[in-house]
This record gives structure tokens, C-alpha cells and sequence, in this order.
């Protein structure tokens, strides 16, 4: 996979639905066991310690392996990372494509782990790996566990070294790769950006896509890739990072078993030496491809992420690119010059990338483009004109601050987010950079601005559907180590206490309430790291005759409640919300339902609770975001009319809901869900919400250090004006039986194609039948890698990069749904769908074995209780409880019914609910290129 960074405004990309599940394979002890006596009997290196960095113990093993311990064990998770100084920046010519390809290739397993995709589904790890330009990652979460931590750091030392990837699998495996290459194709924005750096980098790597160059990846030979792996994974080009709960001791012990096995090799690392001379020009590049809605985009060198300039650089990033108060938006968007736009700037450590980017209006052509890349230009590189002032440093500064202290309250995340830093030499750059953002000025900020936005510095990118010789000069890449010296940071962070979240102890300390308004309350006090405090609200409300006509306003609604209201404009609630520390979100949608969501700490939880009503009290949908909301939301529709997965899902929705026109659920096509956002106004807005925002029905989850009654009663307090007298009803789903269906869907010109297989299935999830056809679902494609669908398409064959398989059922509904999904090629897709189908015939003839339904079942336990682990999911479950009157102790019934199917029910549950239909196919692409 790909490295992404998030945008502060999301343009264009776009996520496949993936279901998830358990795999197979046997019992996990035999390959550790083997490495384990093996590295008994070699002499080992051993761990020296070296400091505690806010609470990150840090250890080098004598052959030159960092070792960061970062111990929380408020909850039962524990997170293994380790981070290889190597990416796309170290491929030499003809390798650009190699370091993301060799991290696919270190999922076919090592000597010692042969079949490893099998044994993370087995148990319960949420396992992945992500390459970018300056480092690759390998990462697995799961249950705190002493024996899957051992097993993971056996398979992470031996994966190192003994890779056993072979010049077959790296055949089927680089189809795989261009089908990630042809998906990546479909995202003008994706594409933009690439072109952006290829063009304002001459000489530096930083100039090729990770995912490499076409070519490069068909043709290299296998040698060099083995010699690449051979170059870069060695002990002392990686950092391994072990964070959540987990044995200090013995974890060392096993990290000097297993990597301290490992000979640091005689041949050093070899050094990058190329440097991206001074830019000397503006550089222009159009991109002309078949999509709908235009991009512009700007990129500008800056320094090293180690460089003094990088933290005012991100403090301009935020005063630049905030949705509520960022110059973009009031420059920009508010002016009505486009419906979204960003700044983001990527600190890598040879050189920052500093990102534009803005979109135009469907039908418009370079000429028409104009007025908006010139304000675009303007609001960059005319900065010295427009000063930056102490209110948008102080508000930037906030804003990272509060981001901050919110990640370091997640142990396992923080595991995480030093990959970054590690990339850049040393992870304690991660809070030294935090030090020196908050101490950062008005005027270094508008020193950089000036210094490195200029147009001699500038390319300029216009994605189009169908002279002044100041330089900026970048200095020389700072030396971590020479920067931070003794540097330990701060005090760590609160920990959180020991109680782990099994339903005994759960209902040990659950408070419970029903309000006289009808609201079911649930609080579990726990102290959490960092005094955390989630909150969680439900509110469905109404019926499906009141709400007719409604669904594309009331699915705005929630978003625009911190929009502004009569006290309060959208940047003031922005600012209240950094200065409180705290997160605070609504949501609305079609059939109406309600959400509130709030993240905050034990002592501004009060004030965020009383925010909260004050908001709630007034909302006026200010015209003004209100427009803005819509511009970009039509945008986004107009953007997705040739997305081969959009279309496809939108041919089933259309041939297979059975609603009448008005219905909340119905199906609406793109004209007129567009003309549905055109007729929205605050008016009617404002009175729907008055109308039926209300909490007769609610459910509140409370999971904090919270004193129970006196957080209900301030709750109640702020939430019991909102009444309705409207009955709710739930609205059920209705689907056409339909099947065998074939509905074919052109995108022209779209490399990659996208097809669903859907058929509603009559099960609840209630139902006896339920958890065997979980299960089944479960071996016939809950993985990309090890189900019968991923290891066939997939694996075997390389059709696609992803496939995979769901099941949609709940306790209300007699019709649930299955459906499978998968991206390829259009000229692979026929090869796709007779994959499919030989694999639903093998499983009618031959059936799961017994050890693949094992597996199943018992990755399926280990999941849940890795589920279990998380505070925030648990007061979804204290939800859940609520709504359907059930008792928590359900939850740990309903795994017995797991743990006692057979191999003969899940293979009689697959029969009736999947293997016995014939399947809906609803596909998209360019396939009549086929036939010219």
C-alpha cells in the first residue's frame, strides 16, 4: 500500500467498501517455536539502554537496531511497528516502483513464517504495511496477548533477512501493482499531484511516485529486486517500535532472541547524495483526461523537515488551509471562486513539498480557469501584501496544539506517527517539532510565506477535463542528532488505569438512566489515558411520511449546525472548540437520525457539554456556509459521475431499491440529488430542525474519569428542551428480489474498472443462521490475501488489487444483503467474474474444511476482543445495548454461539444464503475499448 497523507479538505479521493473477517490456517506455535530455539542457541546482541523520551524508552542492540518501548496499558492492545529508512527515494534507474513492491512481496511469508497472512487473521491482528518516499512500515495491532507479540516479533526478525519471495509470486504480484497503478489513474487530484512533483523536481527522487513508473515495475529484473531487499533490511537501517500493553522484560528478552540474532552487515548503509538544485523558473503542466470538475494546483520547494523554517511552514499550512477560519476559505470559498480548496505541505527530511490545490467549476475551460488560478497565485505569493497576523497564528497554534495532545493520549498511535520522524533521523524530532511550533512568531511566519512562495519557485498544474529571477535557496539538511543533543521532551502523559473492558467488568460500574424525555443513558467511569472523556449521542427520530421528500435536507442538517448561529460564527465555534481542547461533531441523515459525538477531557468536559446546548439552542444555517456546502457537494456528485465504483453502485441501487419517489431511502440519480442541493435554503433548514431534531428515542454512551449522575444530569439539563411529538418509526429496507442480473455501466477512457455482486439475502442478525453465514463470509472473501475470492483473484491470478466480500444484516430487518466487490482492469474482468463464480461452485461442491472454519471462528473471537480493547468502541456497544433493549451479557452469549458451529452449518449457511443465488452483477468501466 501506498503512503497518503490526509487533507484538512478532502478533494477527490475516493475509498473502496471492504468487508472484514477471519482466515484460516492452524495453530500459530510451530513456526515460533522453531525460530525461538534457533535463536536460543545463537550468541545474541544484546539491548543497551539509552533514555525515556516522555515516556518512550529507548534501547540499541549492539548490531544497531533502535528499540522504542512505549508502555500504556490503560487498554488490553498492544502495537508492533517497525520502520526501514528506505522508500521510493532510494530507487536507483530503472527500480522506481521496487521498495513499494518489495513491501508487497513481504507478505509471502519468511523461512520460519511461511503462510503469515493466514496466522494474522488467525489472530485477530489488524496488520498492514505503507512505503513513501523516505521509509517503509510494517505494523500489526491486536489483543494483548504474550504469545501473539512473541509471534510477531519472531516474524518481523525473520521477515528481515529471510524473505522467501519468489520470481513466480513477483510475476502475479506486479499485476496486482498495476491494477493499484490503473485505480490511482482514476483520481484527477492523485494524478495532479504526481505530475506537480515530476515536473518541479528535475534530479531528486522526490520526483517519482512511489508507486513507480509502469515499466520499472514490469520489467526489473527479480536479482534486483533480492539485492534491493538485501541493501535496505538490515538491523541498522530500522527502528522496531512495540507500543500498548505488553511485559517490559520479556519483551527485551524475545527482541534479543529474535533480532539480536541478526549480524549487523559489514557494508555500510549506502548515503543519498542528490540534491534538487534552486528552481529557476516558473514551470507549467496541463493534464488533459476525461473526468468533470477541473483542478488547480500549485507546489513550491521548501526546506528539510528538519529545517528551523519547517515549523512556521506548518503554522502557515493551518492559517492557509482551516476550514472555518483559513485564508483559502475566506479568500477563496467565501468569494465564490471555487467550492474547495487546501494547502498541505509534506516535511520530508531532504526537502518540503508545499501544496495548492483548488477546484473549478464542471464545464470550464483554461480561460475560464483564470480568474481562479490568479487568486489562487495572489493568495500565495502575495502574503507580504496581506500580513500575517497574532489572531491566525494564535488560532494555528491551537488548533496543533490540541491535535497533539489528542494523539498522545493513544499509545498505539503515537507507535505510529514517529514512522515519520524516524524517516527524518531521529524520532524525538516529533515533540522537539511540537516545541518549536508553539514557538513560533508572526514574523517567522511571514518570513517563510515570503521567503519560499515566490513565483521563480513555483509550478503551477491545471488538471483540464477533455519574470522575476529571485531564487528561494534551500539550506543544507540539518543533522537530528546535532539538533536535539540531550533533548528528552516532556513529562509522558497521564496513563489511563488497568481495567480491561469485559462485559463483567463493564456492567461492574454501569450507570444507567432513562430520562422522563424518553433518552436511554449508559456510563461506564474509566479512567482513560490523558483524562479522556467520550461521548457518544443517538437520536433517531420521525417516520417515513413525515420525512418524505426530505432525505438530501436532512442528510445537511448535522453539518451545518457548527456553521454559525445567532452567538456565534463558524470560525468562533473553531476557536471555543482549540481553546477547550475538545473535538465536538453532528451528523443528520436521510431517514432521520441524529448524532452527536464529542472528545474531550475530564476538566473542559462541562464547558463542552454547555457548548454543545448553546450551539444546539440556535442554529441559523448561515446562508452563506450553507452555500458553500452545497457548491462543494455538487462538485463532489459532478466529480463522480464517471467514477467506475460510484457508477456501479449507483446501477444497483437504482435496479434493485424498491422505494417510491420521496421516499428518505430512495434512490436518486445525480441531476436530481443536484437540483434536490440547489432548492436548500436556511429557511427550510432551520424549520426542519425545529421540527424533528429530538431526544424521545435517544440513547447517550458516557465512557470517562465521569462522576455518573452529575454528567446524566448536565446532559439532561442541556438536551431536554428537544421534544417532538412526531412518532418515530423505523423505516425497514426493501429490496427487489432479483437475480442473475447483468448491468453493464461505460466510463470511458477510466483505466481501472469496478464491479459489485449483490443479492439480498432473507436473514436478521438474530437469526440462528446468522453467525454461521458470518463465518462463511468470512473464508469466502473477508481478506484480500487468504479468502477463497482474495487468494484466487488476487493472489493467484494478480486480477486485482482489491477484492473482497460482505454481509449487511441487522436485528429489524428480515432482508439483509451479501455482495462481493473487486477493481481490474476492464480487459481482466471477464477473468474476474469466472474466478468468482468457479469459486462459489468449488465452495457448493466441496465446502470449507474444518481448519479453514476453525480459523475463521477463532480470528473472528480475537477480533472482538481487540474490538473490545477500544474505549470509543465500547460506548457504540453501550449504544447498541440501548436500542435493542438487550442486556450486555448478549455479547458474550453470542460468541458461544460462534464457538460451537460446525463445519457442516457454515457450509449449509454459505448453500442457502449464497451459493444457491445466482449473483446480481453490477460492473462500470471502459469496455468498449475492448472491442475497437
Amino acid at each position: 500500500m501506498i503512503f497518503k497523507k490526509n487533507f484538512y479538505f478532502c478533494l477527490a479521493f475516493t475509498t473502496a467498501l471492504m468487508g472484514c473477517s477471519s482466515v484460516d490456517d492452524n495453530s500459530p506455535t510451530t513456526a515460533e517455536d522453531s525460530t525461538i530455539e534457533q535463536a536460543e542457541n545463537l550468541p545474541t546482541h544484546t539491548l543497551e539502554y539509552v533514555r525515556n523520551v516522555e515516556g518512550i524508552e529507548e534501547y540499541m542492540l549492539s548490531n544497531g537496531l533502535k528499540v522504542l518501548l512505549f508502555k500504556d496499558d490503560s487498554q488490553p492492545k498492544t502495537m508492533v511497528n517497525i520502520t526501514y529508512k528506505v522508500g521510493s527515494v532510494h530507487e536507483k534507474y530503472g527500480e522506481t516502483g521496487m521498495a513499494h513492491l518489495l513491501e508487497h512481496m513481504l507478505f509471502k511469508g519468511s523461512t520460519n513464517y511461511v503462510e503469515i497472512d493466514k496466522e494474522f487473521k488467525q489472530r485477530g491482528m489488524a496488520a498492514n504495511a505503507n512505503t513513501w518516499y523516505d521509509r517503509t512500515s510494517y505494523f500489526e495491532s491486536f489483543e494483548a496477548s504474550e504469545d501473539s507479540l512473541h509471534w510477531a516479533l519472531g516474524m518481523e526478525a525473520d521477515r528481515m533477512v529471510n524473505a522467501t519471495f519468489t520470481e513466480e509470486q513477483l510475476k502475479s504480484e506486479m499485476t496486482v501493482v498495476r491494477n493499484e497503478m490503473e485505480r490511482n489513474e482514476n483520481s484527477p487530484s492523485r494524478i495532479l499531484m504526481a505530475r506537480l512533483a515530476s515536473v518541479a523536481n528535475l534530479w531528486h527522487n522526490y520526483a517519482n511516485s512511489t508507486i513507480g513508473a509502469r515499466s520499472d515495475v514490469e520489467n526489473f529484473p527479480f536479482p534486483k529486486l533480492r539485492e534491493f531487499y538485501h541493501s535496505h533490511y538490515r538491523v541498522d537501517n530500522a527502528t522496531l517500535i512495540v507500543a500498548g500493553r505488553f511485559d517490559s522484560d520479556k519483551t527485551k528478552h524475545r527482541i534479543e532472541q529474535t533480532f539480536g540474532a541478526i549480524d549487523q552487515p559489514q557494508k555500510p548503509v549506502e548515503k543519498l547524495y542528490t540534491r534538487e538544485p534552486t528552481q529557476d523558473g516558473e514551470r507549467v503542466v496541463n493534464l488533459r483526461r476525461t473526468g468533470d470538475v477541473p483542478f488547480l494546483g500549485l507546489y513550491y520547494h521548501g526546506p528539510s523537515g528538519l529545517d528551523p523554517d519547517a515549523a512556521p511552514l506548518q503554522v502557515l499550512q493551518v492559517i492557509l488551509a482551516d476550514g472555518s477560519r483559513g485564508r483559502i476559505k475566506k479568500d477563496l470559498v467565501d468569494k465564490d471562486l471555487t467550492s474547495g480548496g487546501t494547502q498541505v505541505s509534506f516535511f520530508l527530511k531532504e526537502g518540503t513539498q508545499i501544496l495548492f490545490l483548488a477546484q473549478g467549476e464542471k464545464g470550464q475551460n483554461i480561460d475560464e480557469l483564470k480568474p481562479l488560478e490568479n487568486a489562487l497565485i495572489r493568495l500565495a505569493e502575495n502574503i507580504g501584501n496581506k500580513p500575517i497576523t497574532e489572531e491566525e497564528v494564535e488560532f494555528a497554534k491551537a488548533l496543533l496544539a490540541k491535535q497533539v495532545e489528542q494523539e498522545m493520549r493513544n499509545a498505539t498511535g503515537v507507535g505510529m506517527a514517529l514512522a515519520e520522524y524516524i524517516a527524518k533521523g531521529d524520532y524525538r524530532y516529533m515533540f522537539y517539532f511540537r516545541d518549536l511550533v508553539e514557538q513560533v512568531t508572526v514574523e517567522q511566519v511571514q518570513m517563510v510565506a515570503e521567503k519560499y512562495l515566490i513565483s521563480s519557485n513555483r509550478t503551477l498544474g491545471r488538471f483540464l477535463p477533455t519574470q522575476n529571477p529571485k531564487r528561494a535557496q534551500i539550506a543544507k539538511v540539518p543533522v537530528a542528532s546535532e539538533i536535539l543533543g540531550d533533548y528528552v521532551g516532556r513529562d509522558a502523559v497521564t496513563a489511563g488505569e488497568v481495567y480491561d473492558n469485559s462485559v463483567e467488568n463493564i456492567k461492574a460500574r454501569l450507570y444507567t438512566e432513562t430520562w422522563p424525555e424518553g433518552t436511554k443513558v449508559s456510563i461506564y467511569p474509566k479512567k482513560l489515558r490523558g483524562e479522556e472523556v467520550l461521548i457518544k449521542m443517538y437520536f433517531p427520530t420521525a417516520n417515513e411520511e413525515a420525512l418524505n421528500g426530505h432525505a438530501i435536507a436532512m442528510g445537511f442538517i448535522g453539518g451545518q449546525i457548527k456553521a454559525g448561529n445567532e452567538n456565534y460564527s463558524k470560525s468562533e465555534i473553531a476557536d471555543r472548540l482549540d481553546q477547550l481542547k475538545s473535538s465536538l461533531s453532528f451528523g443528520s441523515n436521510a431517514i432521520g437520525e441524529f448524532s452527536i459525538d464529542i472528545k474531550t477531557d475530564v476538566t473542559n468536559m462541562p464547558a463542552v457539554i454547555d457548548y454543545m446546548g448553546e450551539l444546539l439552542a440556535a442554529p441559523t444555517f448561515p446562508a452563506k456556509e450553507l452555500n458553500i456546502a452545497k457548491k462543494g457537494m455538487i462538485a463532489g456528485l459532478n466529480q463522480q459521475r464517471t467514477e467506475p465504483g460510484t457508477v456501479a453502485l449507483n446501477s444497483y441501487r437504482e435496479t434493485l431499491f424498491d422505494y417510491p419517489t420521496g421516499h428518505p431511502k430512495a434512490y436518486m440519480d445525480t441531476d436530481t440529488q443536484i437540483e434536490a442541493i440547489k432548492a436548500l435554503d436556511s429557511v427550510k433548514l432551520e424549520a426542519l430542525y425545529n421540527e424533528f431534531f429530538a431526544i424521545n428515542n435517544g440513547h447517550v454512551a458516557v465512557v470517562g474519569n465521569v462522576d455518573s449522575k452529575a454528567v446524566s444530569e448536565h446532559l439532561q439539563a442541556v438536551l431536554n428542551p428537544y421534544t417532538s411529538e412526531i412518532e418515530y418509526q423505523y423505516i425497514p429496507i426493501n429490496l427487489r428480489d432479483k437475480q442473475g442480473l447483468m448491468v453493464s455501466s461505460e466510463t470511458p477512457d477510466k483505466a481501472n474498472a469496478s464491479v459489485y455482486m449483490i443479492n439480498p439475502v432473507m436473514i436478521k442478525s438474530t437469526d440462528d443462521d446468522y453467525p454461521a453465514l458470518f463465518i462463511a463470509n468470512s473464508i469466502f472473501g473477508g481478506d484480500a490475501f487468504t479468502s477463497r475470492i482474495g487468494a484466487r483473484i488476487r493472489v493467484k491470478e494478480g486480477y486485482s488489487y482489491s477484492v473482497g466480500s460482505g454481509l449487511q444484516a441487522s436485528t429489524k430487518d428480515d432482508t439483509g444483503v451479501f455482495y462481493a466487490t473487486a477493481i481490474s482492469a476492464p480487459e481482466n474482468m471477464d477473468n474476474v467474474l469466472k474466478a468468482y463464480q468457479e469459486e462459489i461452485d468449488k465452495v457448493n461442491t466441496e465446502g470449507f474444511s474444518d481448519e479453514e472454519v476453525q480459523r475463521a471462528i477463532d480470528g473472528y473471537i480475537s477480533s472482538r476482543k481487540r474490538q473490545w480493547a477500544s474505549d470509543a468502541y465500547v460506548a457504540g456497544i453501550l449504544i447498541d445495548a440501548t436500542e435493542e433493549e438487550r442486556d450486555l451479557s448478549y455479547y458474550e452469549e453470542r460468541v458461544e454461539d460462534y464457538k460451537t458451529l460446525t463445519t457442516e452449518q457454515v457450509n449449509a449457511a454459505f448453500k442457502k444464503y449464497i451459493g444457491s443465488q445466482k449473483s446480481n452483477v453490477f460492473k462500470a468501466g471502459d469496455f468498449n475499448k475492448l472491442t475497437k
